[in-house]
């Protein structure tokens, strides 16, 4: 910008300007010109940085705990009975998983979800948006990650699983055995 200036009080001293004085002129015109976008992206990116935004982790119908599962009437040990016969591949995978836990924590486990199942679906609502939003909320996630994976989980499992539960004994605690 300063050379530029220089090159018009030339031209008003009677001198005029080369053409490489054009081109040096355009030269700097861009230069300014990209300065000038650059200064207003860098506004406009420190004032989004600055805007802090909402969080969504809100819990819905099916996240983090399958609408199905919300509204069952079944128990723990009919949902497992259901998914051990029709995922079995899922249940396999869990009770692996539960048999490699401590007996203190697969208790537990099971007093977890017997409780989960027992509230109503305002309940089981709140819990669920309780999980969603509060990574601290359940503390059972900190003794054992999965512990109730096949029970929320949203692969078409619980789906699946809460169509039949209904069908198998209400309280077979020889399902939690593998």
């Amino acid at each position: 910008m300063v050379r530029w200036q220089a090159l018009q009080r030339r031209a008003r001293r009677g001198g005029s300007p080369a053409p490489v004085d054009v081109l040096e002129k355009r030269r700097l015109s861009a230069v300014a010109a990209t300065t000038r976008l650059g200064a207003i992206a860098a506004a406009a990116l420190s004032a989004l940085i600055a805007v802090p935004g909402t969080a969504s982790a809100d819990a819905t119908d099916d996240y983090p705990i399958p609408q199905r599962i919300l509204h069952t009437s079944c128990t723990a040990e009919q949902i497992l009975a259901a998914v051990r016969d029709v995922r079995p591949v899922y249940y396999e995978r869990y009770m692996i998983d539960y048999n490699s836990k401590s007996p203190q924590v697969q208790q537990a486990a099971r007093d977890r979800i017997h409780w989960f199942l027992a509230m109503d679906y305002a309940g089981r609502r709140q819990y669920s948006e309780n999980i969603a939003t509060d990574i601290y909320y359940e503390q059972m996630a900190f003794q054992w990650p999965n512990w109730a994976k096949i029970f929320f989980n949203n692969k078409g499992v619980a789906a699946r699983a809460t169509e039949v539960c209904a069908q198998y004994p209400p309280d077979d605690p020889g399902v939690w055995v593998w």
